[in-house]
């Protein structure tokens, strides 16, 4: 019996001492915030200025675009 509450001991030391430490980094140090930035593969990017449109052709630039105005 005596070595099942010695080995509890050790355990409950280690633990205290590992939550002590958790808690001390939580309360005492704050990260210092800053933007991150990841690129997305297969993701098609939509300009700031179409967002929100319901015509998927508006804004647009295409060549048939400027072809069809400049018949007019």
């Amino acid at each position: 019996m005596p070595t099942l509450f010695r080995f509890l001991l050790v355990l409950g030391t280690i633990g205290g001492v590992v939550a002590g430490s958790l808690y001390a980094l939580a309360e005492y140090f704050q990260p210092e915030p800053k933007e991150i930035s990841k690129a997305l593969r297969n993701v098609k990017a939509i300009p700031f200025d179409e967002i929100g449109t319901t015509d998927p052709n508006e804004g647009a630039t295409s060549a048939t675009t400027s072809e069809s105005q400049a018949a007019q």
